[in-house]
């Protein structure tokens, strides 16, 4: 039950998250169970808190499932159960006997005690995730199937080797002769006006103009490499194209044209061709909603993943930003973060190499909270298609013209909701957190619906990220807090008798490894009982104090380690110190306390506060121990004592093995 009480207060503050999370313990038991998941399963906390999971889940005892989390354990790196693979992580019955389907991240979390790693279970709902893409996959797979059989038909029809049945192929919608040495059409049945809304007179009248006034700009190179195939076409040869022609209302259409030479000057070039064309605007239409689908669910993938997998919440904002840009194809993708005072700071962007970056600018202006904030607190999207003709005040077109903006899409993300108390009631709003916007550039730009609901849907997502990361940062922040209280004297500010005995642990194991060698210093102030009694305890404590810093400064290198060892007692850790290294650290500590002249009238020894060192080094061996260490280091210290105090004592005895043996004299004599 301590481990549950413990584990609660430390993982509490996820019981907020609006996803599952869950705490397990290397036996499988159950240690934090939150709010999200009882409501998901109907399995109380109280029922399942202490108890092995798989009593309720049996089928987590699986070696699929073992398997994956026995390097959790271990401190391994996060893995991911699919949800496509693994169904029923923790299932939750949402009616008529179905389940949800769940993809759950595990990451590996230090226990309370330190020692060891507890399973983090997050558990994240994508049952109707998973149900749209299904039918998002049936969809695609249906109109491939579509397309498949229409090519496998148009392929039997360029089989025919009679002309009529070439007409025949080519003949269902327009029908044209087109003059290529003219660059005219020469006849145009009367489909074109049902097709584009021209009628045969303002074709004709177009002459070798028609073509340039309306094919699309990018197509009408593909159209001319088109034409140049026929140079060296065979009679009956069908040549396929397809173009983007303007129909007269403005709108453009996607023609499919099948032509064929028609006839050829004396010398055999081809003159005129003989072609229809089909307005396959549709298809054109459902082949680019399919792919923008599949690469809009790729990106969801990439980007939702990031998200889950990773707490650096600037990298998987950079990641967003980079990815949507991207796909897009927009000049620049950034994120906004709101100030307490509502002006914006663009904190991450991805921005193409011939547009001004943003990065770090501060946003603001009289009209700033009119055009996006107040708009955002109410979940609206601002859409942008020409910054001159969106009714934007002038001051903000001349901001954006600065940016060098035309067009923009400004999505929300939204951080759960703050209640307002007005009087009897109250009222909860959206918390604006900040913005993902998108801007175009180069000319203005009309924005697609599906383009919009992916910002809007990635906006959610970020939501999610921002306060899992916000969460995971408060919670680092109050375990490092912990750990450095855990770690510290309180009195001293220095390291504790738990931190000594642990680091010198450490030190010893590695330097074991490496066979260089580790110093110990162990400093007892003089006569410190008679100073207490003389000037009470708080004098005590502060003459502790002063001692300590005295003794911090004399360690210089990042390495060193200064605790206190108990009372009046000091302990200095020198890593890759050999003994005469260590005898200069513990000399100049002597004569640093000595200069403090804490006044001292009870003292055996002097007028002023001293103290006494004990000092030992060796190169640490598999079957030695740090006990020794300081053992020797201890009697050194009582030898210093022994022989008058305010001096520096060097362990010496016959079976201990110094890194660089100092001379005869000087292991034997103190330091004065």
């Amino acid at each position: 039950m301590n481990d549950i009480k413990l584990a609660e207060e430390k993982f509490g503050v996820l019981d907020r998250v609006p996803v599952g999370m869950c705490v397990l313990r290397e036996d499988f038991v159950v240690l934090f169970w939150n709010s999200c998941l009882e409501d998901w399963t109907k399995i109380p906390r109280s029922e399942i808190l202490g108890t092995n999971i798989i009593g309720h889940f049996p089928h987590l005892n699986q070696p699929k499932y073992s398997s994956r989390l026995k390097p959790i354990f271990e401190g391994g790196p996060p893995t991911i159960f699919s949800s496509q693979l693994h169904k029923y992580i923790i299932p939750a019955e949402i009616g008529e006997g179905q389940l949800r389907i769940q993809q759950t991240t595990v990451t590996a979390v230090p226990t309370v005690s330190g020692v060891g790693f507890y399973a983090l279970l997050g558990i994240q709902d994508v049952t109707d995730l998973t149900s749209r893409l299904q039918d998002y996959r049936k969809m695609r797979d249906q109109a491939l199937e579509e397309i498949q059989e229409r090519q496998r038909v148009e392929e039997a029809l360029r089989e025919s080797q009679h002309f009529i049945q070439q007409i025949a192929d080519t003949a269902p919608n327009l029908m044209y002769i087109y003059d290529l040495s003219e660059q005219r059409n020469v006849y145009v049945n009367r489909q074109i006006g049902e097709l584009l809304g021209y009628t045969l007179e303002e074709i004709l009248e177009m002459a070798a103009g028609v073509l340039p006034s309306l094919m699309h700009p990018d197509d009408f190179a593909h159209l001319r490499k088109h034409q140049e195939k026929f140079a060296a076409a065979r009679d009956g040869e069908i040549i396929e194209c397809d173009y983007r022609i303007k129909h007269k209302g403005g709108e453009w259409r996607w023609l499919h044209s099948r032509e064929l030479v028609f006839s050829r000057t004396a010398e055999g070039v081809p003159k005129q061709i003989l072609g229809t064309a089909q307005d396959i605007t549709d298809r054109k239409r459902t082949e680019e909603a399919l792919r923008w689908q599949t690469e809009r669910e790729r990106l969801m993938g990439v980007i939702t993943q990031h998200i889950r997998q990773s707490l650096n919440l600037r990298e998987i904002l950079h990641t967003t930003v980079t990815e949507v840009r991207e796909f897009l194809q927009t000049d620049r993708v950034s994120v906004l973060r709101f100030n307490p005072d509502w002006s914006g700071v663009v904190t991450v962007e991805s921005v193409v190499a011939d547009v001004t970056p943003m990065l770090g600018a501060s946003i603001y202006d009289p009209y700033f909270e009119e055009t996006y904030i107040e708009p955002s607190k109410h979940d609206r999207i601002l859409v942008v298609e020409d910054i001159y003709s969106a009714g934007l005040c002038p001051n903000h077109i001349n901001l954006l013209e600065e940016c060098g903006v035309r067009s923009k899409l400004v999505v929300p993300i939204i951080q759960g909701e703050k209640t307002i108390h007005n009087g009897q009631s109250k009222r909860h709003h959206p918390q604006l957190w900040g913005l993902l916007i998108a801007h175009h550039c180069s000319r203005e730009r009309q924005w697609q619906q599906l383009e919009i609901d992916l910002l809007k849907q990635l906006a959610t997502q970020l939501a999610i990220a921002i306060q899992q990361a916000e969460l995971y940062q408060q919670l680092e922040a109050a375990n490092q807090e912990l750990q450095r209280i855990a770690t510290l004297d309180s009195l001293t500010g220095i390291a504790n008798r738990r931190r000594f005995d642990e680091y010198l642990d450490v030190e010893w194991r590695r330097l074991v490894r490496e066979q260089m060698p580790l110093s110990l210093i162990l400093c007892d102030i003089d006569c410190f009982k008679a100073y207490n009694d003389t000037y009470g305890h708080q004098a005590g404590d502060e003459c502790l104090r002063q001692v300590a810093r005295a003794i911090n400064r004399g360690a210089k290198r990042p390495a060193d380690l200064v605790a206190r060892y108990g009372g009046e007692e000091f302990a200095l850790v020198l890593p890759y110190t050999d003994a005469p290294g260590a005898i200069r650290v513990a000399i100049k500590i002597l004569v640093r306390v000595r200069a403090l002249q804490i006044a001292h009238g009870a003292s055996l020894v002097s007028d002023y506060v001293t103290v006494s060192l004990g000092v030992a080094s060796t190169v640490p061996r598999q079957d030695s121990s740090p006990t020794r260490l300081i053992a020797a280091a201890d009697e050194a210290l009582y030898q210093a004592k022994a022989a008058g105090r305010n001096r520096v004592q060097v362990y010496a005895a016959p079976d201990w093995q110094l890194h660089k043996p100092a001379p005869p004299n000087a292991i034997a004599m103190g330091y004065q």
